[in-house]
């Protein structure tokens, strides 16, 4: 197993004798963020000036974006959190009774439960079920017809780990008319992402961009040139001849009401910059390679291991289903091996900051736990 690591623990908070293998969940925070607060605390009372600083700093947040996904600064818009770019991603079709749109079982509530709530529109929710725990694009692409409207994956599964081929999956859709809203909460900041490649994208901050709980929407307007957002603030349009008129921004930033998250853009502006002086084809290297070598010895064991083998099917989510997933979890906090467990699996994630010590020491341990959570 490679000794290598790309990210020293000393530049995180909280990190000292922690084995660290929960960022799918919650990542720690750089200590380099104490410095981005103070920088935004120092603009904040500054006045007017202060405030356009602010501005200035999401303008920076866009354009790093932009360069880690092939799309323009003028394609993002901060957002609250994912759920509120999904759905004002939906908020912005013309709905038509008869319509349907297609999705996955396994994927996240968020878009699931936003699909759903158009059925009182007369609108169809197709949910494809997985092959054993993985997605087959080409069941994506079968469930479509032509009143097929969107479709929503993850390019990283929360749930799996698996990592879907967007581009094959984007391939068969843009010349059918049908939206691709893709979910990148767990592929941006460890792998390479290719905005281009869907008409949408989502995105939350505090993942594998290292952030916190801020919102990313992508607006791809190239492909998809119509988007009208139904709510509406002063920083999404422009004033009209008239007070009851206005023009909406020509930018993504019609999906920002008011002010974005200001702090926020501090934070994942320091976040952002950590990761591209790692590199992220470095990080997804890294990950690809230590989290092989953890799913093989999860496999040896003899674990419902529901991450698929090939590097280029996973990221650094590697998932395991089981029984006594949260007691797992608790086990391992114990030893300060930090896990995550919902929905009856446990999930690993492999970062820069995570070492071959650390997949080391939490194998070690894992018979044991396994053992008491008979």
């Amino acid at each position: 197993m490679a000794k290598i690591i790309l990210a020293a623990k000393s530049d995180f908070i909280g990190l000292d004798g922690i084995t660290h293998l929960a960022t799918g969940g919650e990542p720690p925070l750089l200590k380099a963020h104490r410095t981005a607060f103070e920088t935004y605390a120092r603009d904040k009372a500054r006045g007017y000036p202060g405030y356009y600083a602010h501005w200035a700093v999401a303008e920076e947040v866009r354009a790093r974006l932009a360069a880690m996904t092939g799309l323009s600064a003028d394609d993002f818009a901060l957002v609250g959190s994912t759920s509120t770019g999904i759905n004002t991603v939906l908020s912005s079709i013309d709905w038509r009774s008869g319509d349907n749109v297609v999705s996955a079982t396994l994927e996240y509530a968020s878009g699931r439960y936003a699909f759903a709530r158009l059925v009182g529109l007369g609108v169809e929710t197709r949910l494809v079920e997985p092959r054993g725990w993985l997605i087959d694009i080409d069941d994506l692409i079968a469930a479509c017809d032509t009143r097929t409207r969107m479709v929503y994956v993850s390019q990283v599964s929360y749930l799996t780990g698996q990592a879907l081929d967007i581009a094959g999956l984007s391939a068969a859709l843009r010349d059918r008319g049908i939206a691709l809203l893709n979910d990148v909460s767990h592929a941006l900041g460890v792998i390479p992402v290719d905005g281009r490649l869907a008409d949408f994208m989502v995105c939350a901050g505090y993942k594998w961009l290292l952030g916190t709980q801020t919102g990313i929407l992508a607006w791809n307007r190239s492909a998809w040139p119509d988007f009208n957002p139904l709510h509406i603030g002063w920083s999404s349009a422009n004033a009209g001849p008239t007070p009851a008129t206005y023009q909406l921004k020509e930018s993504a930033g019609r999906a920002e009401a008011g002010n974005p998250n200001h702090l926020d853009a501090y934070l994942l502006r320091t976040s952002l910059d950590y990761l591209a002086n790692i590199g992220i084809k470095r990080i997804a290297a890294h990950a690809r390679n230590l989290g092989g070598a953890l799913r093989h010895a999860l496999v040896e064991l003899g674990l419902d291991v529901t991450t698929p083998e090939a590097p280029e099917a996973r990221a650094g989510n590697i998932c395991f289903a089981h029984p006594a997933a949260d007691r797992l979890m608790a086990l391992a906090a114990e030893d300060d091996i930090l896990i995550w467990s919902d929905s009856g699996r446990v999930r690993l994630s492999v970062h820069a900051f995570v070492g071959a010590d650390d997949i080391a020491r939490f194998l070690d341990k894992l018979p044991g736990y396994l053992q008491k959570a008979r």
